[in-house]
């Protein structure tokens, strides 16, 4: 018989014992003491077979059934990390009263020690290995309840969107018959009238197309072009004009000369004009002086258009899914705008992001640079 035998013959009742008063110490009444005094004696066979390898020992199913039920239940890892720390002290322990020789009890504790090193590992690696899956599980649910909610946006902003588009054309199509009916003297007079009309036309459009981009039907002239991102940032100003005016904000303009990107124009257009008009929507609420940045600059292989506000700072409570639909802190906002631009952004091969604190907000758009010539 070797040593190792010998000691575990006479010594298991005793280490078992021991680790089991370390548990009801450190978790009083959590756990079953009977349980764990029939559970301690099979690991202690577990341990003390040190010749055969863990995986092939007869009692290694066993040992993989408890992994299971500790998972289903529940069980802490901190608890099952601190249960094998008591069994190894106490195993130290026991050991240091065994009469040994010294060279004998160091081979001993070395080969024990690895031994619940390695049982130890084996939980780990089951716990680490169910609670990966069972969070890809998780993530796979949200991520499909989302495509299930995205889908379903599609299809109401695709009803909604062909449903003002429907009397926008007729509307269209009548100041289209007038600019023609009426004679050059009687145009001259309602000529800007009906200009006025044209751009808030142009404007519903590109809210429309905004809306289908949630949609999964194609959107008719979207063509790629390699565009100056200064002359539609400059096209875009054009249009809030007006509103930076009538709400006494000075506009700031940094830009750097000579970057393009590869973009549908139009939509970009969309998503410049919904970041001015929440910065100036944000201002409404500042009473001293009101400032809106708009600096376009490139960075190696990117080009950025960052637009900064003086206003309040977005509430935290809604940063984290402030790009979701339906996320505002508007009160007549539906919260769509933000989750149009990220998804048209990241059509064109860029991306979207914020910056807030209490002295200002950045919108940042990134999109990959392409050089004039």
């Amino acid at each position: 018989m070797s040593e190792i035998q010998r000691f575990f013959e006479t010594q298991q009742d005793a280490i078992v014992a021991n680790w089991i008063h370390r548990m009801d110490i450190a978790f009083h009444q959590l756990y079953d003491l009977e349980l764990l005094h029939a559970r301690g004696l099979k690991f202690t066979h577990l341990i003390a077979d040190v010749h055969t390898p863990v995986e092939r020992h007869r009692d290694y199913s066993m040992y993989l059934r408890w992994c299971e039920v500790m998972f289903q239940r529940n069980i802490p890892i901190d608890h099952i990390m601190a249960s094998a720390s008591f069994y190894r002290e106490a195993f130290l322990e026991t050991i240091s009263e065994f009469d040994i020789e010294r060279a004998e009890l160091m081979r001993i504790i070395a080969c024990v020690t690895s031994r619940i090193d390695d049982l130890a590992m084996n939980i780990y690696t089951y716990f680490w290995n169910h609670a990966r899956g069972k969070i890809e599980q998780q993530d796979k649910m949200i991520e499909d309840m989302h495509a299930d909610k995205l889908n379903l946006i599609g299809k109401m902003a695709s009803s909604m969107a062909h449903e003002i588009r429907n009397p926008l054309t007729t509307i269209n199509g009548f100041v289209t018959l007038i600019r023609k009916a009426l004679p050059d003297s009687g145009l001259e007079t309602v000529k800007k009238y009906l200009d006025i009309i044209d751009t808030e036309f142009h404007n519903i459009e590109q809210q429309i197309k905004g809306f289908l981009s949630f949609s999964r039907k194609p959107i008719a002239e979207e063509l790629y072009t390699s565009a100056n991102l200064n002359e539609l940032l400059e096209k875009t100003l054009m249009l809030v004009n007006p509103l930076l005016l009538n709400e006494n904000i000075e506009l700031m303009l940094k830009r750097e000369e000579g970057i393009r990107a590869l973009i549908q124009e139009a939509p970009v257009m969309q998503v410049f004009s919904n970041l001015l008009n929440n910065a100036i929507d944000a201002l409404r609420e500042q009473k001293d002086e009101r400032r809106i940045l708009v600096h376009i600059f490139s960075e190696g292989d990117y080009t950025y258009v960052k637009i900064t506000n003086n206003g309040p700072e977005i509430p935290h409570h809604i940063q984290q899914h402030l790009f979701d639909p339906f996320v505002t802190s508007k009160s007549d906002g539906t919260g769509l705008g933000l989750a149009i631009c990220k998804q048209i952004v990241e059509r064109n091969g860029g991306s979207i992001a914020f910056e807030s604190n209490k002295e200002e907000t950045s919108f940042i758009v990134r999109f990959n640079k392409l050089m004039e010539s």
